[in-house]
């Protein structure tokens, strides 16, 4: 009697313990990714991100130019728009890695300038008149504020993606989109790039696709909405990014559609076509499809072979290797590029726990499309080689990819608790770092050390020649909060996803709403 009391309470307490921490750990992922939002939104000043003079002007005097109250020149027969010199002259300390944004000052947001280098046709419609929505007179807010509607959009769509789907959607696409994320997707979909719309379109259409092939009734249909809202970002950004919503609809269908699946399949066939004609139709398009009878075959054939050559390095800069944040122009030190593929190996080998022939073929279709479109494009005379093909263009796919090879791979989880602190130790690590050496690129710039190469100081606060105006947190406290935000949210999920699987598993009779909850 005194045994089975003692149990009864034991397991009262674990109730309890359990029901108590859930909510805890809700409110810790919410604070946490508020607070890696705000880090990644501020680690930079405006004008940080590859060509932003040209995504800043074009924002500030979007298509059509005459109904944005931009005024106009002409200088030597080319049509120049008038906008701040603050949004032209903003990245002035590109390629400078020892020079902070301190050189802003010299400039002000009163003064208009003429600049010719705006969107007149080369980019889709949509990211840009958007964006000229929240153009103020403040320069620096406006840039702030759009980015974090950036950021909100991306949370929310990914955020729907994972409430509407089943458990193993959802551990698929957090793990996937932490992965294929961290740090260079968070530093660009916290920009003012078009690549921002890109990356969280792409993912987000391949997501709500699978989950909707994984969902039953009302869940369905709002899953297959979601995916035609995150094609609109994918169709308003870039060229490239339309057409990867057809190589997203290829690989998710190849790997879950079934016959049943008629209505996904025709909403993803339809929305496909939509962004192959998206594609064709910007001027994206058209410059890669120029020819240079002066580049021969025997010339194209050996850039072939280089750029095969260097397609792992081309990947790993999926995670930052001579890709990082600024115009490519802030290197991050070696150790993350190395912690990052190490995380990236071991979910490699972790999805391939089970391979079925489907998810092999899809698997291999967007792994394709991924190396085989920069390989395609960075031939001359578009691009001399790869190395001139930023891995943010093929960044978006990799999601997908990663959520294609981690489908099912969770049903024979049986990951450790030291696998599982490595994991979280590793990419907490890669995004602090990353962000850390950000700031410094911008706040106060980077030191040349003989033998090291570029450096970043160690304290933030030490020499602040930049900083948002009106911030009330300084670097290092901007800094601190948001890589504590990261391991913590990431921590938690972590703990959220385990403890759902660890009672799915414990159950013999599952009902539907747990399947869905």
């Amino acid at each position: 009697m005194a045994r089975a009391l003692v149990d009864h309470l034991a397991q009262a307490r674990d109730r309890f313990v359990s029901t108590a921490a859930r909510p805890l750990a809700f409110i810790i992922l919410a604070l946490g990714i508020l607070a890696v939002a705000t880090g990644w939104i501020f680690a930079s000043p405006p004008g940080a991100s590859p060509d932003d003079d040209y995504h800043l002007v074009s924002t500030w005097c979007p298509r059509p130019i005459e109904s944005t109250g931009c005024g106009t020149t002409t200088i030597d027969g080319d049509l120049y728009v008038m906008a701040p010199v603050t949004t032209s002259h903003a990245p002035c300390e590109a390629f400078k890695p020892d020079r902070s944004h301190a050189c802003i000052k010299e400039y002000s947001d009163d003064t208009m300038f003429p600049s010719n280098r705006y969107n007149d046709g080369q980019y889709p419609y949509g990211f840009y008149q958007f964006h000229h929505l929240f153009v103020g007179h403040n320069v620096e807010h406006s840039v702030w504020i759009m980015r974090a509607i950036n950021v909100g959009i991306a949370i929310a769509l990914i955020g729907a993606v994972c409430a509407l789907s089943t458990r193993e959607v959802r551990r698929a696409t957090a793990l996937a989109a932490l992965i294929a994320w961290t740090p260079i997707g968070l530093y660009f979909i916290a920009s003012n790039n078009p690549s921002s719309w890109a990356i969280t379109g792409v993912f987000a259409y391949g997501a709500a696709l699978y989950g909707a092939l994984n969902a039953q009734g009302w869940r369905r249909w709002t899953l297959l909405g979601v995916a035609g809202l995150a094609s609109l970002l994918c169709y308003g950004s870039r060229g490239d990014a339309a057409f990867y919503v057809f190589v997203a609809s290829l690989g998710i269908l190849i790997l879950a559609a079934r016959r049943r699946h008629l209505p996904e399949i025709g909403v993803a066939s339809l929305l496909s076509v939509i962004g192959i004609w998206c594609m064709l139709s910007s001027g994206q398009s058209g410059h890669i499809a120029q020819s240079d009878a002066s580049v021969t075959l025997h010339e194209r054939i050996e850039v072939a072979i280089m750029n095969i050559r260097y397609l792992p390095e081309y990947f790993a800069g999926f995670i930052g290797l001579y890709s990082g944040p600024g115009w490519r122009d802030t290197p991050l030190p070696g150790y993350t590029t190395i912690l990052g593929l190490l995380v990236l190996g071991a979910v490699l080998f972790y999805g391939a726990r089970t391979v079925s022939l489907r998810k092999a073929l899809a698997a291999f279709m967007v792994f394709g499309a991924m190396a085989g479109i920069p390989l395609l494009i960075a031939t001359p005379p578009t691009f001399p080689n790869l190395g001139g093909y930023h891995s943010r263009y093929a960044l978006p796919l990799l999601g997908t990819w990663l959520l294609i090879w981690l489908s099912s791979a969770f049903k024979k989880s049986s990951l450790t608790r030291g696998q599982i602190v490595m994991f979280v130790f590793f990419l907490s690590v890669v995004d602090a770092v990353a962000m850390h050496t950000t700031i410094a690129r911008f706040v106060r710039g980077l030191l040349s050390i003989r033998h090291l190469g570029w450096i970043a100081p160690g304290n933030l606060n030490g020499d602040i020649q930049w900083w948002w105006a009106d911030m009330p947190l300084s670097p290092m406290a901007l800094w601190g909060l948001a890589s504590l935000g990261y391991a913590l949210a990431l921590a938690s999920a972590i703990y959220l996803l385990r403890n759902r699987q660890v009672e799915a598993s414990a159950s013999t009779t599952p009902t539907e709403e747990e399947e869905t909850a």
